[in-house]
């Protein structure tokens, strides 16, 4: 049986949080969780990601320190940035910056599955490319 693939949730906001889980536990794929930079990292550091949530601000540093590791080299998994508000901005920012998409608080759970049936069509490319 294949291992389900692994999702970084770096997401404070409990609601938030929640309604990512229940999105990513019903399409069969593994949640984990950090709440600062530095666990964040640590986790990808020791295990493959198939993609991460982060909010725009974590405790040690933002989402910009994910995208790109201590190295200056670009994530590989896509990155989802979780605002607290819609700041056209800051999704400028985001985007520009190389997140994979953009969605701000409240999450809507059918824009959460959205996404996720694009990054799962993204890695089934990429495995039958391989």
């Amino acid at each position: 049986m294949l291992k389900p693939l692994q999702v970084l949730v770096a997401v404070s906001d409990a609601q938030g949080r929640h309604t990512l889980v229940n999105a990513l536990t019903e399409k069969g794929l593994n949640p984990l969780f950090a709440e600062t930079l530095t666990e964040a990292r640590k986790i990808m550091d020791h295990q493959p990601v198939a993609m991460v949530f982060c909010e725009t601000d974590l405790k040690d540093g933002s989402f910009k320190d994910l995208l790109f590791s201590k190295a200056g080299t670009k994530l590989e998994a896509p990155v989802v940035v979780c605002a607290k508000f819609y700041d056209k901005d800051l999704y400028m920012d985001a985007m520009g910056s190389g997140a994979f998409d953009f969605i701000a608080y409240p999450y809507a759970r059918q824009e959460v599955d959205w996404i996720l049936s694009g990054v799962m069509q993204r890695a089934t490319a990429a495995a039958g490319s391989n």
